[in-house]
């Protein structure tokens, strides 16, 4: 196996002293793609957070290529989807080209100015992500797919080596989910990007991934596509016919293993 780009090691946390993380070991290596999956409240964001270094865990120690998190500072080399990206006010005032090029301020520094080099980065960004038509938009009147589109172009405008990606497709489209992944997976083969991609499509991102992880407070399962297919049964739990990651469970129940 390749070099773990984040690697989360016994890595507990808890929110007012209820606990939402126990334990977590868990590595995402160079070039993987990584889906990871889990019920409402099953500790995904926060462990998104934690990877990023935006909450530091109670017990245990996270990593990013290798040094640990609250030492990392090569930002740059880590591009991040929110879940909250496709939300935007129809009136926001920036254009996709703005937007995309604001990904370069954590390369460059709020003071540096935009160069030629930069500039053909973003005109390249935007033409891989089939934004180059619409570069001069307001991005607050695109829809939904196409901001998802603009989001994503803004995280990898600084060349990342590591693309989080957090509940990417809540409010998008049928058809704009699967160009989501179609688009994902090129990323993934062409330019051996690694991923990391936080969802409840279990369906799509079983065709896509190289690997599946299941969180419920602990990482319940974690191997191939095909092994989850085989075990699917048996480590989801189900609640009037729906699959545990499409259902909101109380806190403290766990899936049966």
């Amino acid at each position: 196996m390749r070099e773990a780009v984040l690697r989360l090691s016994g890595v507990t946390f808890s929110y007012d002293r209820h606990p939402v993380l126990e334990g977590i070991d868990l590595e995402v290596a160079a070039g993987e793609f990584l889906g990871l999956i889990g019920p409402n409240g099953s500790g995904k964001s926060t462990l998104v957070q934690l990877s990023l270094g935006r909450l530091s865990p109670d017990a245990g120690s996270v990593y990013l290529f290798g040094e640990p998190v609250e030492k990392f500072r090569k930002w740059h080399r880590i591009g991040y989807v929110s879940q909250k990206s496709n939300s935007f006010n129809l009136g926001f005032p920036a254009t996709v080209y703005e937007v995309v090029a604001s990904g370069l301020t954590g390369k460059l520094g709020l003071f540096r100015r935009i160069g030629k080099k930069e500039r053909a980065l973003i005109r390249d960004t935007l033409e891989r992500l089939g934004l180059s038509d619409i570069a001069g938009a307001n991005i607050g009147r695109l829809s939904g797919g196409q901001q998802q589109r603009t989001f994503i172009a803004r995280a990898l405008v600084s060349r990342p080596e590591l693309l989080i990606l957090d509940e990417p497709t809540v409010g998008v489209d049928a058809e704009s989910v699967n160009q989501f992944y179609r688009l994902l997976d090129r990323l993934h083969r062409e330019e051996d990007l690694t991923i990391l991609l936080i969802t409840h499509d279990i369906d799509e991102i079983t065709a896509a991934v190289d690997r599946i992880a299941l969180l419920n407070r602990r990482i319940r399962f974690c191997g191939t596509p095909q092994e989850f297919a085989a075990r699917r049964g048996e480590v989801l739990w189900v609640e009037d016919g729906r699959d545990v990651s499409h259902a909101s469970r109380v806190p403290g129940e766990e899936i049966r293993v």
